[in-house]
């Protein structure tokens, strides 16, 4: 529990708030990433419900949980979770990926 609250801070201090926020990464690079690395385990595309996985959640689930924005998803991206690989997705991966789960969500 401690990691995920110094994750947090830390995605706090590096992810530019909303107010200030400047979009960043390519969403369609987001999708061809998530197609190539992502979607052995998640549904990564618009309009997939079912994920490869079960225990993987769909990309448009994920943008659409409440309280996922940029910086929660900064922080999921370079968290270990139980059921995912430990991917070390190089920065600009992991803002392309961003900007395309946070264009899945129907706000």
């Amino acid at each position: 529990m401690h990691v995920l609250n110094a994750f947090a801070a830390l995605a706090l201090i590096l992810v530019p708030s909303a107010a200030g926020a400047v979009e960043i990464g390519d969403p369609q690079q987001g999708l061809a990433y998530a197609k190539k690395i992502c979607a052995e385990c998640h549904a990564v595309e618009v309009g997939d419900d079912l994920s490869p996985s079960p225990d993987a959640p769909s990309f448009e689930d994920v943008a659409n949980t409440p309280g996922m924005n940029a910086r929660a998803l900064v922080v999921w991206l370079q968290s270990p979770h139980p059921t995912m690989p430990h991917l070390l997705i190089p920065p600009e991966d992991t803002d392309n990926i961003v900007a395309y789960i946070t264009s899945l969500n129907a706000k």
